[in-house]
Protein backbone atom coordinates (compact mmCIF):
# COMPACT_ATOMS: atom_id res chain seq x y z
CA UNK A 1 0.00 0.00 0.00
CA UNK A 2 1.26 3.11 -0.80
CA UNK A 3 1.64 5.89 2.03
CA UNK A 4 0.91 9.51 1.39
CA UNK A 5 4.35 11.59 3.18
CA UNK A 6 4.46 14.98 3.18
CA UNK A 7 7.31 16.38 1.21
CA UNK A 8 9.16 17.97 3.61
CA UNK A 9 10.32 14.85 5.13
CA UNK A 10 8.43 14.70 8.43
CA UNK A 11 5.92 12.34 9.66
CA UNK A 12 3.18 14.01 11.58
CA UNK A 13 1.62 11.68 14.06
CA UNK A 14 -1.26 12.06 16.01
CA UNK A 15 -1.90 10.58 19.25
CA UNK A 16 -5.16 10.44 20.31
CA UNK A 17 -6.04 11.19 23.87
CA UNK A 18 -9.67 10.65 25.33
CA UNK A 19 -11.69 9.72 28.51
CA UNK A 20 -10.25 6.69 30.13
CA UNK A 21 -7.33 6.18 27.56
CA UNK A 22 -4.70 4.49 29.00
CA UNK A 23 -1.92 7.22 30.02
CA UNK A 24 1.09 5.12 29.19
CA UNK A 25 -0.27 4.80 25.57
CA UNK A 26 -0.60 8.10 25.27
CA UNK A 27 2.96 9.40 26.51
CA UNK A 28 5.26 6.64 25.30
CA UNK A 29 5.03 6.52 21.71
CA UNK A 30 6.02 10.36 21.75
CA UNK A 31 9.20 9.39 23.75
CA UNK A 32 10.10 6.40 21.10
CA UNK A 33 9.79 9.14 18.07
CA UNK A 34 12.11 11.50 20.49
CA UNK A 35 14.63 8.91 20.18
CA UNK A 36 14.13 8.15 16.52
CA UNK A 37 14.76 11.78 15.61
CA UNK A 38 18.04 11.97 18.29
CA UNK A 39 19.19 8.62 16.68
CA UNK A 40 18.78 10.17 12.57
CA UNK A 41 21.36 13.07 13.66
CA UNK A 42 24.18 9.96 13.95
CA UNK A 43 23.24 7.77 11.63
CA UNK A 44 25.41 7.38 8.52
CA UNK A 45 25.09 9.60 5.53
CA UNK A 46 22.46 8.75 2.40
CA UNK A 47 20.09 7.73 5.68
CA UNK A 48 16.90 8.41 4.70
CA UNK A 49 16.32 12.18 5.91
CA UNK A 50 12.67 11.70 8.28
CA UNK A 51 11.66 13.30 11.33
CA UNK A 52 8.93 12.36 13.64
CA UNK A 53 6.70 15.41 14.67
CA UNK A 54 4.05 13.54 17.11
CA UNK A 55 1.76 15.53 18.87
CA UNK A 56 -1.64 14.88 21.17
CA UNK A 57 -5.05 15.13 19.25
CA UNK A 58 -8.69 15.27 20.27
CA UNK A 59 -11.83 14.01 19.39
CA UNK A 60 -13.39 16.61 21.32
CA UNK A 61 -12.00 20.20 19.47
CA UNK A 62 -8.50 22.03 21.06
CA UNK A 63 -8.94 20.97 24.50
CA UNK A 64 -6.73 20.36 27.57
CA UNK A 65 -7.59 17.11 28.07
CA UNK A 66 -7.60 15.34 31.73
CA UNK A 67 -7.33 11.61 31.75
CA UNK A 68 -6.85 9.98 35.64
CA UNK A 69 -4.58 13.32 36.84
CA UNK A 70 -2.73 13.68 33.80
CA UNK A 71 -3.33 16.76 31.32
CA UNK A 72 -2.61 16.17 27.55
CA UNK A 73 -2.78 19.81 25.45
CA UNK A 74 -4.12 18.23 22.34
CA UNK A 75 -5.25 19.44 19.15
CA UNK A 76 -8.65 19.20 17.11
CA UNK A 77 -7.73 16.29 15.33
CA UNK A 78 -10.85 17.41 12.39
CA UNK A 79 -8.78 20.30 11.76
CA UNK A 80 -5.56 18.12 11.02
CA UNK A 81 -7.61 15.59 8.74
CA UNK A 82 -8.93 18.97 6.56
CA UNK A 83 -5.37 20.27 6.60
CA UNK A 84 -3.87 16.72 5.66
CA UNK A 85 -1.40 16.77 8.47
CA UNK A 86 -1.58 13.38 9.50
CA UNK A 87 0.29 10.48 8.21
CA UNK A 88 -0.26 8.29 11.23
CA UNK A 89 -3.21 8.44 14.10
CA UNK A 90 -2.24 6.53 17.47
CA UNK A 91 -5.08 5.35 19.51
CA UNK A 92 -4.07 4.21 23.03
CA UNK A 93 -5.93 1.25 24.69
CA UNK A 94 -8.83 1.37 27.37
CA UNK A 95 -8.25 1.27 30.19
CA UNK A 96 -10.57 -1.01 32.10
CA UNK A 97 -10.31 -3.93 34.78
CA UNK A 98 -12.35 -6.89 32.93
CA UNK A 99 -14.26 -7.62 29.56
CA UNK A 100 -17.43 -7.04 31.54
CA UNK A 101 -16.89 -3.38 31.94
CA UNK A 102 -15.84 -2.99 28.01
CA UNK A 103 -18.72 -2.50 26.55
CA UNK A 104 -19.96 0.78 28.73
CA UNK A 105 -16.40 2.20 27.86
CA UNK A 106 -16.97 1.98 24.47
CA UNK A 107 -20.61 3.20 24.70
CA UNK A 108 -19.25 6.01 25.98
CA UNK A 109 -16.31 6.60 23.13
CA UNK A 110 -19.00 7.82 20.47
CA UNK A 111 -17.32 10.47 19.55
CA UNK A 112 -14.23 8.96 19.00
CA UNK A 113 -15.46 6.22 17.35
CA UNK A 114 -17.02 8.81 14.50
CA UNK A 115 -13.44 10.27 14.32
CA UNK A 116 -12.38 6.82 13.07
CA UNK A 117 -15.12 6.60 10.73
CA UNK A 118 -14.37 9.82 9.62
CA UNK A 119 -10.41 9.41 9.27
CA UNK A 120 -10.67 6.36 7.63
CA UNK A 121 -12.15 7.86 4.48
CA UNK A 122 -8.78 9.27 3.78
CA UNK A 123 -5.77 7.08 3.43
CA UNK A 124 -3.42 7.67 6.16
CA UNK A 125 -2.59 4.60 8.82
CA UNK A 126 -4.67 4.28 11.51
CA UNK A 127 -3.15 2.16 14.52
CA UNK A 128 -5.23 0.73 16.99
CA UNK A 129 -3.46 -1.33 20.43
CA UNK A 130 -4.91 -3.55 22.95
CA UNK A 131 -8.77 -2.76 23.79
CA UNK A 132 -8.72 0.00 21.07
CA UNK A 133 -9.19 -2.53 18.79
CA UNK A 134 -12.84 -3.31 19.84
CA UNK A 135 -13.57 0.37 19.14
CA UNK A 136 -12.30 0.44 15.74
CA UNK A 137 -14.47 -3.31 15.24
CA UNK A 138 -17.59 -1.25 16.14
CA UNK A 139 -16.89 1.38 13.38
CA UNK A 140 -17.29 -2.13 10.81
CA UNK A 141 -14.38 -1.39 9.07
CA UNK A 142 -12.71 -3.83 9.85
CA UNK A 143 -15.01 -6.86 9.19
CA UNK A 144 -13.48 -9.73 6.81
CA UNK A 145 -10.27 -8.19 7.81
CA UNK A 146 -7.60 -9.20 9.98
CA UNK A 147 -6.70 -7.51 13.27
CA UNK A 148 -5.23 -8.57 16.55
CA UNK A 149 -5.90 -7.33 20.38
CA UNK A 150 -4.63 -8.33 23.86
CA UNK A 151 -4.30 -11.69 24.34
CA UNK A 152 -7.13 -11.98 27.23
CA UNK A 153 -9.32 -10.53 25.08
CA UNK A 154 -9.42 -12.72 22.22
CA UNK A 155 -13.04 -14.35 23.90
CA UNK A 156 -14.52 -11.21 24.28
CA UNK A 157 -13.49 -10.04 20.99
CA UNK A 158 -14.58 -12.87 19.21
CA UNK A 159 -18.00 -12.64 20.78
CA UNK A 160 -18.40 -9.60 19.68
CA UNK A 161 -16.86 -9.01 16.06
CA UNK A 162 -17.33 -12.33 14.76
CA UNK A 163 -16.71 -11.17 11.30
CA UNK A 164 -13.50 -10.08 12.32
CA UNK A 165 -10.25 -11.80 11.36
CA UNK A 166 -8.76 -12.11 14.20
CA UNK A 167 -5.26 -13.31 14.92
CA UNK A 168 -4.90 -13.39 18.62
CA UNK A 169 -1.01 -14.33 19.06
CA UNK A 170 0.53 -12.04 16.72
CA UNK A 171 2.19 -9.03 18.14
CA UNK A 172 0.95 -6.56 15.12
CA UNK A 173 -1.72 -7.39 12.34
CA UNK A 174 -1.05 -5.01 9.48
CA UNK A 175 -4.21 -4.77 6.62
CA UNK A 176 -4.17 -2.03 4.15
CA UNK A 177 -3.88 1.02 6.41
CA UNK A 178 -5.15 -0.89 9.15
CA UNK A 179 -2.66 -1.61 12.15
CA UNK A 180 -3.74 -3.15 15.40
CA UNK A 181 -1.35 -4.70 18.11
CA UNK A 182 -1.71 -6.90 20.94
CA UNK A 183 -1.52 -6.51 24.76
CA UNK A 184 -0.94 -3.27 27.13
CA UNK A 185 2.90 -2.67 26.30
CA UNK A 186 2.53 -3.19 22.43
CA UNK A 187 2.13 0.62 21.57
CA UNK A 188 6.14 0.01 21.96
CA UNK A 189 5.94 -2.01 19.50
CA UNK A 190 3.45 -0.28 17.27
CA UNK A 191 5.80 2.93 17.25
CA UNK A 192 9.03 1.26 16.57
CA UNK A 193 7.23 -0.47 13.29
CA UNK A 194 6.11 2.72 12.49
CA UNK A 195 9.78 4.15 12.37
CA UNK A 196 10.38 1.34 10.59
CA UNK A 197 8.07 2.02 8.33
CA UNK A 198 8.20 5.76 7.53
CA UNK A 199 12.13 5.75 7.78
CA UNK A 200 13.83 2.44 7.48
CA UNK A 201 14.98 -0.98 9.70
CA UNK A 202 17.58 0.17 10.70
CA UNK A 203 16.54 2.93 12.90
CA UNK A 204 13.87 0.79 14.37
CA UNK A 205 16.78 -1.68 15.30
CA UNK A 206 18.67 1.44 16.98
CA UNK A 207 15.85 2.86 18.51
CA UNK A 208 14.65 -0.25 20.41
CA UNK A 209 18.50 -0.94 21.75
CA UNK A 210 18.28 2.52 23.39
CA UNK A 211 14.92 1.72 24.70
CA UNK A 212 16.46 -2.00 25.88
CA UNK A 213 13.46 -3.32 24.15
CA UNK A 214 13.76 -6.58 22.21
CA UNK A 215 13.29 -5.50 18.47
CA UNK A 216 12.08 -8.85 17.07
CA UNK A 217 9.65 -9.64 19.01
CA UNK A 218 6.10 -10.48 17.06
CA UNK A 219 4.21 -12.38 19.04
CA UNK A 220 2.01 -12.75 22.23
CA UNK A 221 2.31 -16.65 22.30
CA UNK A 222 4.55 -16.41 24.98
CA UNK A 223 3.17 -14.14 27.13
CA UNK A 224 -0.80 -15.84 26.92
CA UNK A 225 -1.92 -17.45 30.55
CA UNK A 226 -4.97 -19.39 28.78
CA UNK A 227 -5.84 -20.32 32.12
CA UNK A 228 -7.19 -16.64 33.05
CA UNK A 229 -8.37 -15.59 29.80
CA UNK A 230 -12.07 -14.19 30.18
CA UNK A 231 -15.50 -15.51 28.47
CA UNK A 232 -14.71 -18.28 27.16
CA UNK A 233 -17.34 -20.65 25.88
CA UNK A 234 -20.50 -21.39 26.93
CA UNK A 235 -22.10 -20.38 30.51
CA UNK A 236 -21.90 -23.77 31.82
CA UNK A 237 -18.18 -23.74 31.28
CA UNK A 238 -18.11 -20.24 32.92
CA UNK A 239 -20.14 -21.89 36.20
CA UNK A 240 -17.61 -24.72 35.66
CA UNK A 241 -14.46 -22.24 35.71
CA UNK A 242 -15.53 -20.27 38.61
CA UNK A 243 -16.25 -24.02 40.89
CA UNK A 244 -12.71 -24.68 39.85
CA UNK A 245 -10.90 -21.48 40.43
CA UNK A 246 -11.83 -21.35 44.00
CA UNK A 247 -10.65 -25.15 44.78
CA UNK A 248 -7.46 -24.51 43.49
CA UNK A 249 -5.50 -26.03 46.45
CA UNK A 250 -8.38 -28.86 47.42
CA UNK A 251 -9.21 -31.88 45.69
CA UNK A 252 -12.48 -32.05 43.84
CA UNK A 253 -14.71 -35.15 41.93
CA UNK A 254 -15.92 -34.77 38.57
CA UNK A 255 -19.10 -35.94 39.71
CA UNK A 256 -19.40 -32.77 42.07
CA UNK A 257 -18.60 -30.41 39.41
CA UNK A 258 -21.31 -31.54 36.72
CA UNK A 259 -23.75 -31.58 39.70
CA UNK A 260 -22.79 -28.22 40.24
CA UNK A 261 -23.26 -27.36 36.39
CA UNK A 262 -26.61 -29.44 36.42
CA UNK A 263 -25.13 -31.15 33.32
CA UNK A 264 -23.92 -34.76 33.19
CA UNK A 265 -20.62 -35.43 33.19
CA UNK A 266 -20.27 -36.37 29.60
CA UNK A 267 -21.92 -33.27 28.83
CA UNK A 268 -19.48 -31.42 30.87
CA UNK A 269 -16.44 -33.07 29.68
CA UNK A 270 -17.77 -32.59 25.57
CA UNK A 271 -18.65 -28.74 26.08
CA UNK A 272 -15.32 -28.13 28.02
CA UNK A 273 -13.80 -29.84 25.45
CA UNK A 274 -14.94 -27.61 22.69
CA UNK A 275 -14.84 -24.67 24.50
CA UNK A 276 -11.36 -24.83 26.13
CA UNK A 277 -9.89 -27.44 23.71
CA UNK A 278 -8.80 -29.65 26.84
CA UNK A 279 -10.10 -31.11 29.87
CA UNK A 280 -11.25 -30.08 33.30
CA UNK A 281 -8.55 -31.65 34.62
CA UNK A 282 -5.88 -30.24 32.39
CA UNK A 283 -7.53 -26.64 32.54
CA UNK A 284 -7.10 -26.99 36.59
CA UNK A 285 -3.65 -28.23 35.75
CA UNK A 286 -2.94 -25.51 33.77
CA UNK A 287 -4.30 -22.92 35.76
CA UNK A 288 -2.43 -24.21 39.59
CA UNK A 289 0.81 -24.28 37.03
CA UNK A 290 -0.03 -20.63 36.43
CA UNK A 291 -0.74 -19.96 39.98
CA UNK A 292 2.71 -21.87 41.38
CA UNK A 293 4.56 -19.17 38.22
CA UNK A 294 3.23 -16.26 40.28
CA UNK A 295 4.40 -17.75 43.76
CA UNK A 296 7.76 -18.95 42.37
CA UNK A 297 7.97 -15.55 41.12
CA UNK A 298 6.43 -12.95 43.86
CA UNK A 299 7.13 -15.01 47.54
CA UNK A 300 9.70 -17.00 49.33
CA UNK A 301 7.84 -19.71 49.66
CA UNK A 302 9.04 -22.90 49.61
CA UNK A 303 8.37 -25.61 47.00
CA UNK A 304 6.58 -27.44 49.52
CA UNK A 305 4.15 -24.80 50.67
CA UNK A 306 3.50 -23.27 47.11
CA UNK A 307 2.86 -27.44 46.16
CA UNK A 308 0.33 -27.67 48.77
CA UNK A 309 -0.93 -24.44 47.97
CA UNK A 310 -1.84 -25.87 44.46
CA UNK A 311 -3.48 -28.62 45.55
CA UNK A 312 -1.31 -31.06 45.57
CA UNK A 313 0.24 -33.32 48.32
CA UNK A 314 3.84 -34.41 46.95
CA UNK A 315 6.68 -32.40 45.47
CA UNK A 316 7.74 -34.57 42.83
CA UNK A 317 4.02 -35.17 41.51
CA UNK A 318 3.74 -31.56 41.26
CA UNK A 319 7.10 -30.95 39.28
CA UNK A 320 6.21 -33.45 36.84
CA UNK A 321 2.80 -31.36 36.14
CA UNK A 322 4.91 -27.97 36.33
CA UNK A 323 7.22 -29.57 33.80
CA UNK A 324 4.85 -30.61 31.59
CA UNK A 325 3.10 -27.44 30.93
CA UNK A 326 5.68 -24.68 31.78
CA UNK A 327 8.73 -27.30 30.06
CA UNK A 328 10.89 -26.37 32.79
CA UNK A 329 11.25 -27.47 36.27
CA UNK A 330 10.09 -24.96 39.14
CA UNK A 331 13.38 -25.20 40.45
CA UNK A 332 15.05 -24.00 37.21
CA UNK A 333 11.98 -21.18 36.31
CA UNK A 334 12.94 -19.62 39.90
CA UNK A 335 16.34 -19.52 38.59
CA UNK A 336 15.26 -17.95 35.80
CA UNK A 337 14.53 -14.76 37.53
CA UNK A 338 17.79 -15.33 39.21
CA UNK A 339 15.34 -16.10 42.66
CA UNK A 340 17.24 -18.54 44.57
CA UNK A 341 15.77 -18.42 47.91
Amino acid sequence: MAIKTTNDGVIRIGVLVYPGCLRSGAVMPLDVFTIANTLTGIRPAGAKPVQFEAFWVSARGDILQEVDGLHFQARDIYKQIQTKKLDALMVPGIDHRDSSQLDGLLDALAQEQALMETYLRDDSLLISSCSSTSLLARTGKLNGRRATTSWWLSAYFRKNFPQVLLEAEELIVQDGKLVSSGGVTSYIDLSLWLVAHFAGEELRQMTAKILVVDANRNSQAPYVAKAIMQDQGHAVIERARRWLNKRLDQQWAMADLASYCNVSQRTLLRRFQESMKLSPIHYVQQLRVERAKALLETTRLSLEDITVRCGYEDVSSFSKIFKQWAQVTPKDYRRRFGLRF
